[in-house]
């Protein structure tokens, strides 16, 4: 009982650091707290493994259950759909004309995204019932994305509200399916997909992408 516990504090640690972190992530002044936030999330993650007996479990990336077969072409499909519907909104042709270097980055950061919330947050929140730990996911995963564009080092206009709740539907979405998948292969598809087509014919990295 009592690692249980440790593992969800851990869990509120690590989305506390990287809270902290996207908050200084655009002012140079905060390189400290910045990189407290780093390291604080980053062992938090490391101990929580360590003291887990499976953590590939944890992650979400020990196996993928009965929806195997469905779940890449799902993931795909889906996502470039939505990320279609994104580019319109934005007066974007519906697809890149071609995918410049920030495709591979794009990729990175939304598999690295999938498996801290969707696999380390939402796997230490399970004692809890499926769907605190999928809201619990889902609200540290809109907490780090609305942090990283909440103090912009540039003039821009950024709705937060709409980034927040679209990020905690999504997020609740890619919860569940993770939770009946056993796997966090489809968000980790899907968010990968979705960046990529989004972003991937952009020729530098967009003002938000911490540094």
């Amino acid at each position: 009982m009592s690692r249980q516990y440790s593992r969800s504090g851990l869990a509120l640690l690590f989305s506390a650091g990287m809270v902290v972190f996207a908050l200084c992530a655009h002012r140079e002044a905060l390189i400290l707290p910045r990189l407290a936030g780093l390291l604080i999330a980053g062992l938090a993650l490391v101990v929580g493994m360590a003291k887990s007996s499976q953590p590939r479990e944890l992650l979400g990336v020990a196996r993928l259950g009965k929806y195997r077969l469905i779940s890449i072409p799902l993931a795909v499909s889906s996502a470039c759909a939505l990320a279609v519907f994104y580019r319109c909104l934005q007066h974007q042709s519906p697809l890149p004309e071609e995918l410049a270097w920030f495709c591979i980055p794009a990729a990175g950061i939304g598999i690295c995204e999938e498996i801290a919330y969707r696999g380390f947050v939402q796997g230490s929140l399970r004692r809890y019932g499926l769907w605190v730990a999928c809201i619990g996911g889902a609200v540290a995963h809109a907490a780090y994305k609305c942090s990283m564009v909440a103090l912009p080092d540039v003039a821009v206009r950024t709705e937060l509200l709409w980034l927040g709740a679209a990020t905690v539907f999504f997020s609740i979405i890619f919860g569940l399916i993770r939770e009946a998948c056993g796997s966090v292969l489809f968000p980790v598809l899907a968010h990968a997909t979705f960046d990529v087509v989004t972003y991937g014919d952009l020729s530098a990295a967009p003002w938000w992408v911490g540094m």
